[in-house]
């Protein structure tokens, strides 16, 4: 069951709750988010309006989360090509045991 959560982002609180993630999780995401709220409020002073700059987090997120998986499915394949490699060399080698 999720537990209803109240969290603080730059000067707001909100309850939410997500499922699948604890209180502790849930926290902690918020954190990140007011640290980049924070960040991107210094790095863009003439941006006055809170829901540009949240759009401005969720897009700087955004470009995090597809870097990550940009970087997880360059490893898959590397992964995937390595384990062929290495099956094919126990197949060579039962192959010449065998003759």
């Amino acid at each position: 069951m999720n537990e209803k959560v109240e969290v603080q982002i730059g000067s707001r609180r909100l309850v939410v709750e997500m499922e699948g993630l604890t209180p502790i999780e849930i926290n902690m995401l918020a954190q990140r988010v007011g640290e980049r709220l924070a960040e991107l409020q210094n790095q863009n002073k003439t941006v006055a309006d809170t829901s540009k700059l949240a759009l401005l987090v969720a897009l700087s997120l955004a470009a995090d989360l597809d870097r990550e998986r940009a970087a997880a499915e360059t490893l898959r394949r590397l992964v995937e090509g390595r384990a062929e490699q290495f099956a094919q060399t126990l197949r060579d080698a039962l192959a010449a045991a065998a003759a």
